[in-house]
């Protein structure tokens, strides 16, 4: 149940700007944003140490400069009554060996397109695939039958599990709260801050809000639920939790990419630069 948040206006001195919220079992585990793939020498991205790829990636040397890819599951289903981990659809085949979907923004962010053949695609389950540049920002999805493309507009856009969805809850709460606080740092911030607050400005104080606020539930935890916020919390009933635990900040203006992570939402002080 991931979120992103793609700021994009190829007028802007900074056209692209990125918040990537993941939801994942709390005992995943993963190793931070590096260049982890050998195959892919040019691209940095948290790893998930089950499966090697990841869910966002982003390449410093792209044909129109720095790309960016993010990848969100598709729908998701009801919480099953028995309270185990949520389920997403699967459309996979049978007979056909499922592949992770963390291997499709190493593929867009290394080449802005996925290289799959229909049947190629059909080893995936249902997803939503931010592909983002300075000049260019799209969203790609697949049910299980289709791939449709679709440019993301001018402006903030708010991509959820049902897509680019606008009557979403988070995209109806939060789209505007962005927009407002949309950065724009000059030049010589971007290029040369240490710290995301100053490049990143309002939307950091925005995610730390998020992190410290209510959280999506499903009905399974102790507080309320609200299906507006940006972060999650699954609690199971085998003691697991399904929750919010990283968040990725990007900007991209010129040959100019910069880089925030944090694995500690809410925790002002855990942001760091990815360098």
């Amino acid at each position: 149940m991931c979120t992103a948040i793609v700021g994009f206006d190829p007028s802007s001195p900074v056209p692209l700007v990125i918040a990537a919220l993941r939801d994942e079992m709390t005992d995943r585990p993963f190793d931070p944003p590096a260049a982890h793939w050998p195959r892919w020498p040019g691209l940095v991205g948290g790893r998930d140490a089950l499966a090697g790829g990841t869910w966002l990636a982003a390449a410093a040397d792209g044909a129109s400069g720095p790309r960016v890819a993010a990848v969100l599951n598709g729908r998701l289903d009801a919480l099953p009554a028995s309270g185990r981990r949520p389920v997403f659809d699967s459309t996979v085949p049978r007979g056909t060996a499922r592949r992770s979907r963390g291997e499709l923004p190493l593929r867009a962010a290394a080449t802005g397109g996925l290289g799959l053949d229909e049947a190629g695609l059909r080893a995936f389950d249902p997803f939503h695939l931010v592909v983002a540049d300075a000049a260019e920002a799209v969203l790609l999805s697949w049910d299980g039958g289709a791939l449709v493309e679709r440019g993301l507009d001018e402006g903030v856009n708010v991509v959820v599990n049902t897509g680019l969805d606008r009557g979403d809850p988070r995209a109806v709460r939060n789209r505007p709260l962005f927009e407002r606080a949309r950065p724009v740092p000059d030049e010589a911030t971007l290029r040369g801050a240490d710290a995301p607050g100053r490049i990143w400005g309002g939307w950091v104080d925005l995610l730390d809000a998020a992190g410290e606020g209510g959280s999506r539930t499903a009905g399974t935890g102790t507080g309320r639920d609200d299906p507006s916020a940006l972060a999650a919390r699954i609690e199971l009933a085998d003691g697991r939790v399904w929750a919010t635990g990283s968040v990725t900040l990007l900007a991209v203006a010129g040959p100019t990419l910069r880089y925030a992570f944090t694995d500690a939402p809410g925790d002002p002080g855990a942001w760091r630069m990815v360098r």
